[in-house]
């Protein structure tokens, strides 16, 4: 089933993980080529060759900075912990060291710079690897960064969708509320609307009850079921 041609101009896909392994960057360039992504979140500390940064930047796709934190920052190794379990492990080293926000400030700043030294240019956008951005001393960072460097949007959404009431996605839902007061107040520039693909069980229901406004839809490639479902649906 293709996606509804009515729907298609108010949905922001966007590919996370560009670089973090061959086959995101593979299954990311062949959905670009398709036309299907709108978004590619690029992890500067990631592997990809000088074509894949030309086929990049000659693509109609806006190119987003997908900031992360490393181990020396983090204290462990990422790829071992999950999205909330490593979330909620940051959120207690930002109440107990101070001192953590400004080293991840530190840390983002240096792969805002290497994207421009990749890419000719600013990113335009920020989004995150396992969307830590969203835990609110975080969040402050990222918004002063995007102002620092005039960065256009930033992945927030004025709604959190959440079908089915999933544990992850009331998380981050409520980590955005925390988030709306900064977000208001540095007049930040999102979709009204933000998602996570695999949080959608029937893709074809979701289509058919559409959000109004503009949907952000994060999806990572280089996992056969959010690819196939953005080849088939989107």
């Amino acid at each position: 089933m293709e996606y509804h041609i009515s729907h298609r101009h108010r949905t922001i896909i966007s590919a996370d993980g560009f670089g973090i392994s061959p086959r995101a960057n593979r299954n990311t360039r062949y959905l670009l080529s398709l036309g299907k992504i709108n978004r590619i979140g690029v992890m500067v500390n990631g592997v990809f060759s000088s074509e894949e940064i030309k086929e990049l930047l000659k693509s109609n796709a806006k190119i987003d900075i997908h900031l992360d934190i490393s181990d020396k920052s983090s204290g462990k190794k990422q790829t071992q912990t999950g999205n909330f379990r490593r979330m909620a492990g940051l959120f207690l080293k930002l109440f107990i060291r101070k001192s953590f926000a400004k080293r991840v400030e530190t840390e983002w700043k240096e792969q805002i710079e290497k994207f421009i030294q990749i890419f000719g240019k600013k990113p335009d956008g920020i989004s995150s690897h396992q969307h830590v951005h969203f835990l609110p001393p975080l969040f402050k960072v990222a918004l002063k960064l995007q102002t620092e460097y005039s960065i256009p949007y930033i992945r927030f959404g004025k709604k959190v969708f959440t079908p089915g009431n999933k544990p992850a996605a009331r998380i981050l839902n409520w980590l955005r509320l925390v988030n709306c007061k900064a977000c208001r107040k540095a007049d930040c520039v999102s979709s009204e609307n933000f998602i996570i693909l695999e949080w959608i069980g029937n893709v074809e229901k979701f289509l058919n009850s559409f959000p109004e406004g503009t949907v952000e839809i994060a999806c990572r490639p280089e996992f056969a079921h959010d690819f196939v479902k953005i080849k088939q649906y989107f």
